[in-house]
């Protein structure tokens, strides 16, 4: 599929996050977009390694840690992320699973924490992204996929399950970015990444 403006004798590639809560289908349909435009496929935060604090991934020991240094972590994480979306954009599409907009989002379930971001913008030191896909799905489905999936419930998904005036705060951060929204609710892995594809070429037609 060709997205994107001719410009120099060559399609500008373009940067496309997917966003949602676990269990509405990110990470499937991250993978099913990055087969389908034959883009780089990246997460964020991505794997920070840092063996002076902890052995192995970084982020068990920041989640630890309070709500302050806790997001301080996941914006420096963001800024990695951002570097990463520039060392491959040259040559192919980018997709991510989640970006600055989940940090913000979920900084929201903080009492009293405040970003010095105007909530809908994105920090000047990262990349935006070209289109922003929100994912969504009702509550019943949502903690029916998590059971399916076996693993452990993090503090803050426990948090989400157990309010609704959270998940609620949480859902209205990410609308303030202005996101194309899919409800996945009853649609299966296909027909989301269809209709992700018809977002996709709309957009950059």
């Amino acid at each position: 599929m060709g997205l994107g403006e001719f410009n120099g004798g060559g399609f500008v590639n373009k940067f496309i996050v997917i966003e949602g809560l676990d269990a509405t289908g990110k990470s499937t349909l991250v993978e099913k977009l990055s087969v389908y435009l034959n883009a780089a496929q990246l997460s964020c935060p991505p794997e920070i390694n840092i063996p002076s604090i902890k052995e192995g991934s970084a982020r068990t020991h920041f989640d630890s840690l309070n709500p302050l240094q806790r997001r301080a972590y996941y914006r420096f994480s963001n800024l990695v992320a951002s570097e990463q979306v520039t060392n491959v954009i040259s040559d192919r599409h980018v997709i991510m699973d989640r970006y600055w907009t989940s940090t913000a989002a979920f900084a929201a379930m903080d009492e009293g924490f405040e970003h010095d971001i105007e909530i809908g913008q994105y920090p000047d030191e990262i990349r935006r992204p070209d289109l922003l896909i929100l994912l969504t799905v009702d509550e019943e489905n949502r903690l029916t996929r998590l059971h399916g999936r076996g693993e452990a419930e993090t503090k803050e998904e426990s948090e989400l399950a157990a309010s609704k005036i959270k998940r609620e705060k949480v859902l209205e951060t990410y609308l303030k970015f202005k996101p194309v929204v899919i409800d996945t609710s009853n649609k299966s892995p296909d027909e989301v990444c269809q209709e992700a594809l018809e977002i996709i070429q709309e957009a950059f037609q």
